[in-house]
């Protein structure tokens, strides 16, 4: 196994050094990405398929296999950390909340292009910034992190690469204990560490989601670590404030709160302790509490921003039609919709709740699965914190269809939103590509659930 994983970690070092050596993937460049990128995802198939061979899970924990998952990532990362981000530019935001702050201002108070921050323009930096109108969107818990990243590497690109490939590389030890301790082969970790659509997006791309990661999955990692017996208070609260902490980067961790809050007892009660929203409410309001000064709009653009359309869904865009039949503007199944059908799962999930703490856990990809299907701005970084899920419940049994298996399709054909980057114009082709393998997956596994004894074609299982 583990020359195997050498060798297509060492061909995925190539493709990242031709990636590295392109260097320019914007409008006019970016066409070598993809073959780029389906050649890694290629090689990433066979590393899953090495990771999750039958063989593997029953000799798990090699100590020998794990330092060459952990070291082949950390070589990817590494690989583009030099590059320039260019498959997006929110990066430079960052780092200009960052200098806004550093300067004792609050980054709330005034759009970048404001005469107040004159004195902080620059042709690095601040050239690069979208949006210079507007005043920034990123949550508190992201501008303390903008703030301290700039006070320790100034102005620094790669520095904030570094830190935010560090957050994976720790969520990925949390996620080996979160593995070890739901009896799960920790080798399992390669589905997040190597997957090529999280090291683009975070060594070359840095996007801040890196940061909830290690949030997210220490709160999946304390909820498989509660006790049962009703003595757990304590635990309940640090999941809040983990979910808590996590919203405070991107606020759409908040969702899962729900799903890792209603878990029977051992014996079978539905415990709903108060201590978890409690901890998530408190976290994030005290986060808020920072920023807040009068005049100051702590949300930024997020209004503006949630009447944005991009990579649009076949499903999404049948809602947006069957609302504007309705004479509803099409930005209200998103911003509406989609907040209702959460909710709608939440009590679901409260009325019936979990058997066990990992049936809690790996509800969360009902939630996440919500937000990516149902959403007229996506993103590909958004999928990132569908991975940590992903790890948990990918199998390569014959016919075995699951969310965890759409989520994994989905991280490679997301890729291709940038093709719209082309010539700046949406290629019906390539949101086909991109969803209906998903669709294709999730209904063969809403089959296999309602017909377990039969296959595609019928016949009874032997």
């Amino acid at each position: 196994m583990t020359r195997s994983l050498a060798v297509l970690a060492l061909l995925s070092c190539l493709l990242y050094g031709a990636a590295l050596a392109h260097g320019d993937f914007r409008p006019g460049r970016i066409e070598p990405f993809f073959p780029i990128y389906a050649g890694l995802f290629v090689l990433y198939a066979g590393a899953c398929w090495i990771a999750l061979r039958p063989a593997v899970e029953r000799t798990a924990g090699s100590r020998r296999t794990l330092l060459l998952i952990f070291g082949g990532a950390i070589l990817f990362n590494a690989i583009l950390i030099p590059s320039r981000p260019t498959l997006s530019d929110d990066m430079y935001r960052y780092i200009w909340d960052g200098r806004v702050q550093g300067a004792g201002i609050n980054p709330y108070q005034y759009p970048s292009n404001a005469p107040e921050l004159a004195n902080l323009r620059d042709e690095t930096i601040y050239a690069r910034i979208n949006r210079p109108g507007a005043v920034t969107i990123y949550p508190p818990g992201a501008q303390i992190a903008f703030a301290a990243i700039g006070w320790v590497f100034p102005d620094s690109i790669a520095g904030m690469k570094i830190v935010l490939i560090g957050a994976v590389l720790i969520g990925s030890v949390l996620l080996v204990l979160l593995l070890r301790a739901l009896g799960q082969a920790p080798e399992r970790v390669l589905i997040l560490l190597w997957n090529p659509l999280l090291i683009f997006e975070i060594a070359h791309a840095a996007h801040v989601d890196a940061l909830y990661l290690p949030l997210i999955i220490g709160a999946f990692l304390l909820r498989v670590r509660t006790p049962r017996d009703g003595a757990g208070g304590r635990y309940e609260l640090a999941i809040g404030v983990l979910l808590g902490l996590a919203t405070l980067i991107k606020l759409y961790p908040a969702m899962l709160a729900v799903c890792l809050w209603s878990v029977r007892d051992a014996y079978g009660r539905r415990k709903l302790r108060l201590l978890l929203p409690i901890g998530l409410t408190m976290t994030v309001g005290v986060g808020y509490a920072l920023y807040l000064q009068p005049g100051v709009n702590v949300f930024g653009f997020l209004g503006s921003y949630g009447r944005e359309f991009f990579n649009v869904s076949p499903l999404m865009e049948g809602l947006i039609d069957l609302a504007r039949g309705f004479g509803l503007g099409w930005w209200t199944v998103g911003n509406y919709g989609m907040p209702l059908l959460i909710i709608a799962v939440s009590l679901a999930c409260i009325a019936f709740a979990a058997q066990t703490a990992r049936r809690a856990i790996l509800r969360c990809s009902w939630m996440i699965g919500i937000y990516l299907l149902i959403n007229h701005n996506l993103f590909s970084w958004y999928a990132l914190w569908l991975l940590p899920l992903i790890a948990l419940d990918l199998e390569l049994r014959p016919l075995h269809f699951n969310l965890a298996l759409a989520g994994w399709a989905f991280t490679g054909t997301l890729s291709l939103s940038y093709v719209f980057f082309i010539d700046w114009r949406v290629q019906p082709w390539a949101i086909d590509v991109q969803f209906w393998s998903v669709y294709i997956v999730l209904i063969a596994a809403v089959w296999f659930a309602i017909r377990p004894d039969r296959l595609l074609l019928g016949r009874k299982v032997a």
